[in-house]
C-alpha cells in the first residue's frame, strides 16, 4: 500500500488556470496507489476529453483512477438520477470508484431498489462522504451508514478527516466510531479550521492510519506548495510502510 492523490493538492495550480492532467505530469517520480480527480476542477467543456488522457497516464503510470463528484448522492427527492450518466463515465474511462457527499436521506421518497439495480449492475463502486454541513454530523452519518447497510444497499463510506473540524465535530470520535465502516480514507491535519500540513495541525492522523485496514486506500486532499508535495507523501509513506 502507498499513498494516493486527490488533485486537491494542486488548488492552488488549477486555481491559476492548470489542468488536472497537467498537474499530475508533474507529479514527483514516487510509488503512488490511487489518483482522485475532481468534477469542478474540470473545463466543462472538455471533462471527457481530458478524462481520457488522465485515464491514459494512470493506465501508463499503473495508477488506479477515482472520481469526486462534486454532487449530493441523496435529497429530498430521492437520489441524484445523474449517477447512471456517470456510472457510464466511469465506465468508459476505467474509473474505479465514484466519490459522492452524502446529502440528505428522505426514506419516503428513496426508490431504493432501482438504486441497488444501478449499483449492483456497475464494477464501479460508489462512495458517501461526510460533508462539513448538519447532513455530516457524527449523529446523521452514523444514522445513514446504518440504514443504508441493514438494508444492503451497496454502498462505501469515504471517511473526510477535515471535514468534522468545521461543523466542530471530532474526528476522532467519529473514527473510532465509523473505522469499521471506512472504505476510502481523505487525509487533512487541521488547526484552529484551518488546512496545515501534516503534524502541523491537531489530528492524529498516524493513529488513524494505523487502525485502518491495509487495503483502504489513503488520498493526501488538502492544497499542498509544489516544494512540498514529496515530503508530504513521505510522512505518509513512511507511516504506512511501519504497518
Amino acid at each position: 500500500m502507498h499513498v494516493s492523490i486527490n488533485t486537491a493538492i494542486f488548488e492552488n495550480e488549477v486555481k491559476k488556470g492548470k489542468s488536472q492532467l497537467e498537474c499530475l505530469k508533474s507529479l514527483p517520480e514516487k510509488l503512488i496507489d490511487s489518483i482522485e480527480v475532481r468534477g469542478e476542477f474540470f473545463n466543462e467543456g472538455k471533462i471527457e476529453e481530458e478524462l481520457e488522457e488522465i485515464a491514459n497516464l494512470c493506465k501508463k503510470n499503473g495508477w488506479k483512477l477515482f472520481y469526486s463528484v462534486p454532487q449530493e448522492l441523496f435529497n429530498q427527492e430521492g437520489f441524484n438520477q445523474d449517477i447512471e450518466n456517470k456510472i457510464l463515465i466511469a465506465e468508459k474511462y476505467n474509473i474505479s470508484n465514484l466519490k459522492y457527499s452524502l446529502g440528505h436521506i428522505d426514506i419516503r421518497n428513496t426508490n431504493f431498489n432501482k438504486l441497488n439495480d444501478i449499483l449492483n449492475n456497475t464494477s464501479v463502486n460508489v462512495t458517501i462522504e461526510n460533508q462539513p454541513n448538519a447532513n455530516g454530523t457524527l449523529v446523521e452519518m452514523k444514522k445513514a451508514i446504518n440504514y443504508l447497510s441493514d438494508n444492503h444497499i451497496k454502498l462505501g463510506y469515504t471517511f473526510d478527516s477535515g471535514n468534522w473540524y468545521w461543523i466542530n465535530e471530532n474526528p476522532h470520535v467519529a473514527f473510532d466510531e465509523l473505522k469499521d465502516n471506512i472504505s476510502v480514507y481523505h487525509l487533512k491535519d487541521i488547526k484552529n479550521k484551518n488546512t496545515m500540513m501534516l503534524n502541523d495541525g491537531n489530528t492524529d492522523w498516524k493513529y488513524m492510519l494505523n487502525e485502518l485496514d491495509q487495503n483502504i486506500p489513503i488520498f493526501l486532499e488538502y492544497g499542498i506548495d509544489k516544494d512540498k508535495v514529496v515530503d508530504e507523501m513521505e510522512k505518509v509513506e513512511e507511516v504506512l510502510m511501519k504497518r
